[in-house]
C-alpha cells in the first residue's frame, strides 16, 4: 500500500502548489489490517502545512470526532489539515484505541504503528509537514496521545490529551521520553476518568495516575516554572460554573503545560470554551 501511494507522488503531492478542498475517507494496512481514517484538507493548503490528528474515544468514531470536535472550521480558517483515524472495534463491538486497558489486555493490536505509519503516508501523499505534526483525542484518544508521545520520539510537536489519563503501565515507560509540550483538560468530577485516579483498579480500566500526579509529571518532564492564572467562567449566575486555566512555561526551551481544570467538570468539553480554538492556539506557538 505505501509503494503504491509512493507511486502517486507526482500526481497528489510534489507538484502541487496548492491543495483543492477534499474530505477523504480512505484507508491503509498495517500488520495485513485494515486502518481507516477521515482526512479533511481546506481550500487552498499549501504544501508543508500542518497536520492535526484527532482521535475519537471509547465507544466512538472517526466521523463523530470530526461533527463533535469541531476543528474543521479552525482548519479551514488558519490552514492546517486534520486526520481522524478510526480504532478498531473490541469484542464488545466498541471503538478504542489500544492503551492497555485490562479488558483489551488480549487485543493484539499496534495503534503506535498505525498512528505513526499514517501520518508518514499523509505526510508524503499530501506534502504535509513533517516538522508541524500535532495530536488531540478526546477520553480514551486523550489516553492515546499520552502513550504516543511517551513511546514515540520526535514524531509529534505537541500534543492536547482531553478528559484523558496516564495509564500506569504507559507512566512507567514514559520517565525518560523527550519532553513534549502538553494541553490538558479534566473534570474535578468526572465520573469516567477520576480526577484522583485509581491506582487500585476498582473501576476495571487498569491503574492509572490521578490527575495532579500527571501534570505535576509534565512539569517536572518539560522543566517549567510557576504558572500564569485565569479564570474562564460559564454561567456567571451559576455557582462554581468555571474553568481555573494555568499556563506553565520553561523559559528556556519554550516547552509548555497548559491545565484546563474544570471545577464541577464531568467527562464532557464544556461548550462555553471553544477547545478546537484553544487547543491550535497552543499548537501554532510550536509551528516552525
Amino acid at each position: 500500500m505505501l509503494i503504491r501511494w509512493a507511486c502517486l507522488i507526482s500526481l497528489f503531492s510534489l507538484l502541487l502548489t496548492e491543495i483543492s478542498t477534499a474530505q477523504v475517507n480512505e484507508h491503509i494496512l498495517v500488520d495485513g489490517i485494515q486502518r481507516d481514517y477521515i482526512l479533511h484538507l481546506p481550500k487552498g493548503l499549501p504544501k508543508g502545512a500542518p497536520l492535526v490528528l484527532a482521535f475519537h474515544g471509547y465507544t466512538g468514531d472517526a466521523k463523530g470526532m470530526m461533527e463533535e470536535f469541531g476543528i474543521n472550521a479552525v482548519a479551514d480558517e488558519k490552514g492546517f489539515a486534520v486526520c481522524y483515524p478510526e480504532g478498531l472495534k473490541d469484542q464488545k463491538g466498541n471503538g478504542f484505541w489500544q492503551v492497555g486497558y485490562s479488558f483489551h489486555q488480549n487485543l493484539k493490536v499496534d495503534d503506535i504503528k498505525f498512528i505513526t505509519t499514517l501520518a508518514d503516508a499523509l505526510q508524503v501523499r499530501f506534502g504535509l509537514s513533517r516538522e508541524n505534526t500535532f495530536i488531540t483525542g478526546i477520553s480514551n484518544g486523550g489516553d492515546l496521545c499520552n502513550m504516543l508521545i511517551c513511546r514515540t520520539t520526535g514524531k509529534f510537536k505537541a500534543a492536547a490529551p482531553l478528559l484523558g489519563c496516564i495509564m500506569k503501565d504507559i507512566y512507567d515507560s514514559c520517565r525518560n521520553s523527550k519532553p513534549v509540550p502538553v494541553f490538558m483538560l479534566n473534570g474535578m468530577k468526572d465520573d469516567i476518568t477520576y480526577w484522583d485516579g485509581d491506582m487500585q483498579d476498582h473501576q476495571g480500566y487498569g491503574p492509572y495516575l490521578p490527575t495532579k500526579w500527571m501534570l505535576d509529571f509534565r512539569i517536572a518532564q518539560t522543566g517549567c516554572g510557576s504558572p500564569r492564572t485565569d479564570t474562564l467562567v460559564g454561567n456567571p449566575r451559576v455557582e462554581d460554573d468555571y474553568i481555573i486555566r494555568q499556563k506553565f512555561r520553561n523559559t528556556l526551551t519554550g516547552n509548555q503545560v497548559w491545565m484546563y481544570t474544570v471545577k464541577n467538570g464531568r467527562h464532557e468539553i464544556p461548550a462555553y470554551v471553544n477547545f478546537a480554538n484553544e487547543v491550535w492556539d497552543f499548537f501554532l506557538q510550536y509551528v516552525k
